[in-house]
Parts: structure tokens; C-alpha cells; sequence
């Protein structure tokens, strides 16, 4: 009986004294092994996968442009300017050269009416000096057909007529002044084509106020009218001024390059005109559809190229250092990182020239 009470105490005592024992470590505890740094930055991030591709690469700058459905001088006037007459109707066919417009110039009008009439005078008093001199030359032999006599009256009138001339070349050259001057006051086509718009409500101040000559053509401003268009009729093309860019010098004629308006995409001929020196047009093939005159659009400047290469997109490479690594999943689910070489980075885009297949997948930050 004692001997069963004792076994009795021994079990109680050591079902009290294990867990003593164990809360003071006494027994050691079970290793645990922590997760890879790179497999907890791999599931604590959310990420996207994209594959190695094939294209082009293109580094490029745009040089802007606008849309003419044809070869178009407009004429475009500040609302200052007075317009006496508009020469022209819509429908015309006019010449490189024929006057469109005309300014009121009242003073130089006024100038050209009074030489006009004083040259007018001059040629009379000429008629009349060479009559006289005839008629008195007539008299004279009739009286006495003295040699002497008669070359007197001639060297009368003759120094009579030469004044008159003088004084006729001096009006001549004031009348041819204010004749050019005149054309100051005029706007000419400057090329041949139809006239496709006119705005007469402008004529004699109808939209504008007094003012003297001039106007500008090409540049559609908020505070500017347009008056007069003329069309030429060619195929359309996009224009861009010389110093619209830096790149436009480097262009050179008859290089094919790409414009993109309005979400579509053009293949163009570069073409510098000999009757335009302010502008550069890339020349089209074609009429295109969804696209209106005047519409802004982008010519590229192609730098560098590489076609027909593997590529990733730019947040789908890293760089380290000097180098650039990629990473994907490998066979065990985890993030891994593999070495990459590079080419060409352009356009969000970066040619892949080794270490990657195509079609091979990669983790995108």
C-alpha cells in the first residue's frame, strides 16, 4: 500500500515539474527556418507579367505641323486695316501675281491723281510747243524764207519742249513712286489656283477699322481675319514652318517619314518648296479620311532605329550598378533575378540583345 502511494506522488510530481522545466528552457525549443528575403518581397508585392517581344524601336522627336488639303495662300488681315475692294470672287481662277485685295490709301490715291493729271499737262503743252513751232515756221517762210529766221523758231521751241520734257521726267519718276507705293496697299496671289473663300462684309471698314497697308498670310491669329483664300488644287500635305524645330534642318528632300494626326498614323515625302521659304511640307500619297484642314499633328525626326528586335517594356528592366537584370518566376513560384544586356531605349521600350528568348516571360514592377 505504501509502495503504490509513493509511485502515486512520483507521477504527480513529475506531471508539475514538466512544464516548469519547459518554461525555463530547459528543453530546447524546435528550429524554425526563416523565408528567403527575396521570396517575402515577392509575396508581400502584387505583380504583372509581360514577354520578351519583337518590333521596331524608333528614338524620335516630333516636330509639329498642321494639315492643308492643298496648296492654300490665305490672306489675313489685322482688324485695323481698311480694305478698300476685294478684286476677286469665289470661283476665280487667278495667277501668281494678280491683285487679291486692296487698302484704302486716300493720300497716295490723291498723290497719283494730281501727277497723273500735271503728266497729262506737260504731254499737251509738248503737242502745242511742236504746232506753234510748225505753224510759225509756215508764217515765217510765207513773209521771208530767211534760213536765219527759221532756225531761231526752231531753237525756241525746242528749248521750250526740252523744259517741258524735264520737267515731264521729273512727274514720270513721282508717278512711278507713287505707284509702287500704291501696290503697298495691295495683297497679291502668290501662287495660281481658285479662290475658295471671300469675306466682303470687311470692304469699306464693314469688320475693321481705319488703318494703312499690310498683311499677314499663313498664320491664323485670335485677333486677325481671314478675307481671301485661294487653293491651288494639289494633293494634301502637312506644313510646318523652318524654325518650328530644331530637327527640321535635318531633314532632307525626298526622305519618307512618318506623321501621326488624330490617332492615325502617315507615311510622308519631306518636300522643301522653291516658292515658300518660311515652310516644310510632307507630302501625301493620298486624300485621308477623319481629318480636316488645319488639324495639328506630329512629323517624327527619327534619330536612331533598330527594327525587327526582341524587346521589353522600361518597367520591366532593372538596373544594378552597371548591369541590368530582369526578373521572373522560376519553377519554385519564387522571384528570381536573371543579367540582361541592352540596346536601344526609346519610346518606353528597350531592345533586349541577350539574355532573353523570345516569347520568355518577366515580372513587371
Amino acid at each position: 500500500m505504501i509502495k503504490k502511494i509513493k509511485f502515486i506522488c512520483a507521477i504527480f510530481l513529475c506531471i508539475i515539474t514538466f512544464p516548469v522545466i519547459s518554461a525555463c528552457a530547459l528543453f530546447p525549443e524546435e528550429e524554425t527556418f526563416k523565408t528567403a528575403t527575396v521570396v517575402q518581397e515577392y509575396e508581400s508585392e502584387e505583380f504583372t507579367m509581360t514577354t520578351v517581344r519583337r518590333g521596331d524601336i524608333r528614338d524620335y522627336r516630333n516636330i509639329p505641323c498642321i494639315y492643308r488639303q492643298s496648296n492654300i495662300d490665305d490672306v489675313v488681315i489685322s482688324p485695323w486695316m481698311e480694305v478698300e475692294r476685294i478684286c476677286v470672287n469665289v470661283g476665280d481662277e487667278v495667277k501668281e501675281g494678280d491683285v487679291l485685295v486692296e487698302f484704302v490709301s486716300e493720300e497716295n490715291d490723291a498723290d497719283i491723281e494730281e501727277i497723273s493729271y500735271e503728266i497729262k499737262m506737260k504731254k499737251t503743252l509738248i503737242r502745242q510747243a511742236e504746232n506753234m513751232c510748225e505753224l510759225e515756221i509756215v508764217r515765217q517762210k510765207k513773209a521771208l524764207d530767211d534760213e536765219t529766221m527759221l532756225k531761231a523758231i526752231r531753237e525756241k521751241y525746242a528749248a521750250q519742249i526740252s523744259s517741258y520734257e524735264g520737267e515731264l521726267s521729273v512727274l514720270q519718276k513721282q508717278y512711278d513712286e507713287a505707284v509702287a507705293m500704291k501696290e503697298a496697299y495691295q495683297i497679291t496671289a502668290s501662287i495660281s489656283g481658285t479662290v475658295t473663300y471671300v469675306d466682303n462684309s470687311v470692304v469699306g471698314g464693314g469688320r475693321m477699322n481705319r488703318g494703312g497697308p499690310g498683311a499677314m498670310s499663313r498664320d491664323f491669329q485670335n485677333d486677325e481675319i481671314r478675307i481671301v483664300s485661294v487653293s491651288d488644287g494639289s494633293m494634301p500635305y502637312f506644313a510646318t514652318e523652318k524654325d518650328s524645330s530644331e530637327y527640321v534642318s535635318n531633314l532632307s528632300e525626298g526622305e519618307r517619314i512618318k506623321v501621326t494626326s488624330v490617332g492615325n498614323e502617315y507615311d510622308v515625302t519631306v518636300h522643301f518648296p522653291k516658292n515658300d521659304n518660311e515652310y516644310v511640307y510632307f507630302l501625301l500619297e493620298y486624300v485621308p479620311d477623319n481629318i480636316e484642314n488645319g488639324n495639328s499633328a506630329n512629323a517624327e525626326y527619327v534619330i536612331e532605329e533598330h527594327k525587327n528586335v526582341l524587346y521589353l517594356p522600361e518597367s520591366a528592366v532593372n538596373k544594378m550598378g552597371d548591369t541590368y537584370v530582369v526578373y521572373y518566376e522560376d519553377e519554385n513560384g519564387l522571384k528570381s533575378a536573371k543579367e540582361v544586356t541592352i540596346g536601344l531605349q526609346a519610346d518606353n521600350k528597350i531592345e533586349i540583345t541577350g539574355g532573353l528568348e523570345f516569347g520568355e516571360a518577366v515580372i513587371v514592377r
